[in-house]
C-alpha cells in the first residue's frame, strides 16, 4: 500500500475512534510498527494527529485527558505493581472508592483476584463491566452522570451529589499530575471534582501514582497534597518531597523492591 493510502487509512480510524494503537494499525494495514510510526510522526508534523507512547489520537482543545484506550497500554506491568501494593491498605468489609484512572481499574482487577467481601464505589464504567463480568464478593455502586467516552467514565453533579451521601473508609486516587507547590491537578474540570469528592468523603486518602505523574501541573488543580494520607509509587521520590511527607505526616509506600519511608 503506498504511503498516501495508509495515511488516509490512518486518519479514517482516528476520526471514527478518536485514536489509534500502533499494533492495530500494523495488522489492519499489513505493515511493519515502524513504518507506522514514521506515517504518526508525519502526520503529526501536519498537524493531523497528537503522538503519544504506543499509539496517537486526536487532541480535544477543550481537554488534554489521554483517551482510556490508550491509558490502558502504558506501562501495565508497573500499574499491577503499583496496585498490589496499593492491596495492603484494603481490608475485608471496607467500603473503598476508586477514580477513573487505569491505575484504579489494575487495583479493582487485584481486588477481584483477592475475593475480599468490599463495596467500591465508582464513576468508571470500565470498573464497573470488569465487576459485571465476574463472579466475586464485591457490592458495586456505579455512580451514574455524564458519560465521557473520552475517559469510560461518569461526571456532573450526578456524580458529586451521590459521593455527597457516603463516606467511605478510603478512596484511591490517581490524578494526572502533582506538584508539591500546586497540589494534585487534572486535564478536566469535571473530573477533578468528582476526585476532589472522594477525597473529601473519605477516611483514609490513598494517591496512586507512577513516576511519569509527579513534579508537572495539568491545568485543573483540585487538592492540596497536604490532605493525602498515602502516596503509593514506583521510584524513590527526591529528599524534598520525602521532607515534605514526614512534615505533613504522610506515608510513601515504594512497591516493587523499595523500602517504605514513613513520613
Amino acid at each position: 500500500m503506498l504511503k498516501i493510502d495508509r495515511q488516509t487509512v490512518i486518519e479514517q480510524e482516528l476520526a471514527k475512534n478518536g485514536s489509534v494503537l500502533i499494533p492495530t494499525l500494523s495488522k489492519l494495514l499489513q505493515c511493519s510498527e515502524e513504518t507506522i510510526r514514521r506515517d504518526l510522526k508525519e502526520l503529526e508534523s501536519i498537524g493531523k494527529l497528537t503522538r503519544t507512547h504506543g499509539g496517537a489520537y486526536l487532541m480535544d482543545k477543550y481537554d488534554k485527558s489521554y483517551p482510556t484506550k490508550l491509558r490502558k497500554v502504558y506501562y501495565p506491568d508497573l500499574k499491577a505493581s503499583l496496585a498490589r501494593q496499593a492491596l495492603h491498605y484494603v481490608r475485608e468489609n471496607d467500603v473503598i472508592m476508586l477514580d477513573s484512572s487505569t491505575t484504579c481499574l489494575a487495583l479493582a482487577e487485584a481486588l477481584l483476584n483477592q475475593k475480599l467481601s468490599i463495596t467500591i464505589i465508582t464513576n468508571s464504567l470500565l470498573i464497573c463491566n470488569l465487576c459485571n463480568e465476574q463472579a466475586s464478593n464485591i457490592n458495586l455502586i456505579c455512580l451514574g452522570g455524564s458519560f465521557r467516552s473520552r475517559t469510560s467514565s461518569f461526571v456532573g453533579y450526578h456524580v458529586t451529589d451521590t459521593l455527597s451521601g457516603y463516606f467511605a473508609d478510603r478512596s484511591f486516587i490517581s490524578c494526572p499530575k502533582v506538584t508539591l507547590e500546586q497540589g494534585m491537578s487534572d486535564n478536566h474540570l469535571d473530573e477533578s471534582r468528582v476526585r476532589e469528592s472522594m477525597l473529601l468523603h473519605s477516611q483514609q486518602k490513598v494517591l496512586v501514582l507512577d513516576h511519569t505523574k509527579f513534579n508537572s501541573s495539568a491545568n485543573l488543580l483540585f487538592g492540596d497534597l497536604k490532605s493525602v494520607d498515602i502516596i503509593i509509587t514506583d521510584e524513590v521520590l527526591p529528599e524534598r518531597w520525602a521532607q515534605f511527607c514526614r512534615e505533613n505526616r504522610i506515608t510513601i509506600d515504594y512497591c516493587s523492591n523499595h523500602s517504605d519511608e514513613k513520613g
